[in-house]
């Protein structure tokens, strides 16, 4: 029997921040693990550099969504499915599992899973065109999740129920995996540094992500008088219809309303260089990975009451809540914990307490393993790679 499992993801870089414990856990447990990734860059030497097989589908983030590059987008892949004969192909995102689960079908897969990380905009949008494109959407998940062979995956108990009334009869093919997990040995809490606190939204630079909401409550602090550096951690996305323009991002920064530091690598550094970590979203996230490093870091959290952040910030234990799309809510709960360095370090001690007890990527990725066993795969032998996930 193939011990081959195929990980079908966004993009290069984002799998080596989220996947790459889990690719290593399974090569350690007797998977020959083919990583496949819709845009690829210059981070897939470093991911064929930690002994995996890679191939990417585009080489360029296109704006445009047109139903002819999606044609060819599923011809790769079953193309790719064919010659590398995986045993099981594990789909992460709406749009992959879309794809890649009538790619493994044609292709005569044994076994898929799939992995909703939250419903994003598809979900979230009121419009005519958004309100008919989830009906769609819903309509084929329903037909692709017939089979037995397919299991689901979701990241909190809102993507549970949206799951079991729109695309499943029962809960017996699925499993709740929380977040895609935390190395806490490379997240690690630190003092705090000196100097005036430092806010930190980290996250790809979208509308419904509170990023302006984000910016306003900068104009509210300074104009209260609170001490506080407000920072924007990430990139644009242009094939979001949201995406906020690089240009607006320079001017915020040029006005000096907030600071842009663009996209960063050493999240961990980010986290330590801060204070308090924000993510005022407004669109139900999967479990924002953002706010579990900045937990790992021992760092107090603000974030909206909204699906996957509620699941990791425990209001006024680790983090305070506010309510979403208010820039004022936001405003006094930053402002609160940046005149406050002991409620700081109380709730980012109790955050480092949730994230070793609950989200390691560890504890993740060992029931990932877990489920993959269950369907058929091979036996789990923890390797040593496995064993520094701890």
């Amino acid at each position: 029997m193939s011990n081959t499992l195929l990980l079908l993801d966004l993009e290069d870089r984002y799998f080596l921040s989220h996947r790459r414990a889990l690719a290593l856990a399974a090569r350690d447990a007797g998977y020959r693990v083919v990583v496949c990734v819709r845009i690829g860059g210059k981070y897939m030497e470093r991911i064929r550099a930690e002994g995996f097989e890679c191939l990417a589908l585009e080489n360029e983030n296109r704006r445009k969504i047109s139903l002819f590059r999606e044609w060819l987008d599923l011809l790769k892949l079953i193309r790719a499915y064919r010659k590398h004969k995986p045993h099981i192909a594990h789909h992460l995102g709406v749009r992959n599992l879309l794809h890649g689960t009538l790619a493994a079908r044609l292709a005569k897969t044994p076994f898929v899973v799939n992995s909703f990380l939250g419903q994003g905009s598809l979900f979230s949008e009121k419009s005519l065109k958004f309100r008919c494109l989830k009906k769609i959407v819903l309509s084929m998940l329903r037909y692709l999740h017939r089979r037995k062979n397919t299991r689901v995956i979701v990241q909190n108990d809102s993507d549970k129920e949206m799951v079991l009334q729109n695309v499943l009869p029962d809960e017996s093919r699925l499993s709740v995996v929380r977040g895609s997990g935390v190395n806490v040995l490379s997240f690690l809490p630190a003092p705090e540094p000196p100097g005036t606190p430092l806010a930190v939204l980290a996250s790809r630079m979208l509308d419904e992500k509170g990023v302006y909401e984000f910016v306003e409550a900068a104009v509210l602090l300074k104009e209260e008088g609170i001490r506080i550096r407000m920072v924007l951690v990430g990139s644009p996305d242009p094939k979001n219809p949201s995406s906020i323009p690089e240009s607006t991002l320079s001017r915020w920064h040029r006005e000096a309303r907030i600071e842009w530091w663009g996209y960063r690598e050493d999240m961990a550094e980010v986290w330590r260089s801060s204070h308090i970590a924000v993510l005022p979203t407004y669109y139900k996230e999967g479990l924002p990975r953002s706010l579990l490093e900045a937990a790992a870091c021992a760092r107090p959290l603000v974030a909206t009451d909204v699906p996957g952040c509620r699941d990791i910030l425990k209001d006024r234990v680790n983090g305070l809540s506010v309510v979403p799309r208010d820039a004022k809510s936001l405003a006094d709960a930053i402002g609160k914990l940046a005149q406050n360095s002991n409620l700081r370090r109380r709730m980012g001690e109790a955050g480092r307490r949730i994230v070793e007890q609950e989200f390691s990527d560890k504890i993740v990725t060992e029931k990932i393993l877990e489920l993959y066993e269950r369907m058929g795969g091979a036996e789990v032998k923890p390797g040593k790679n496995q064993a520094q996930l701890t």
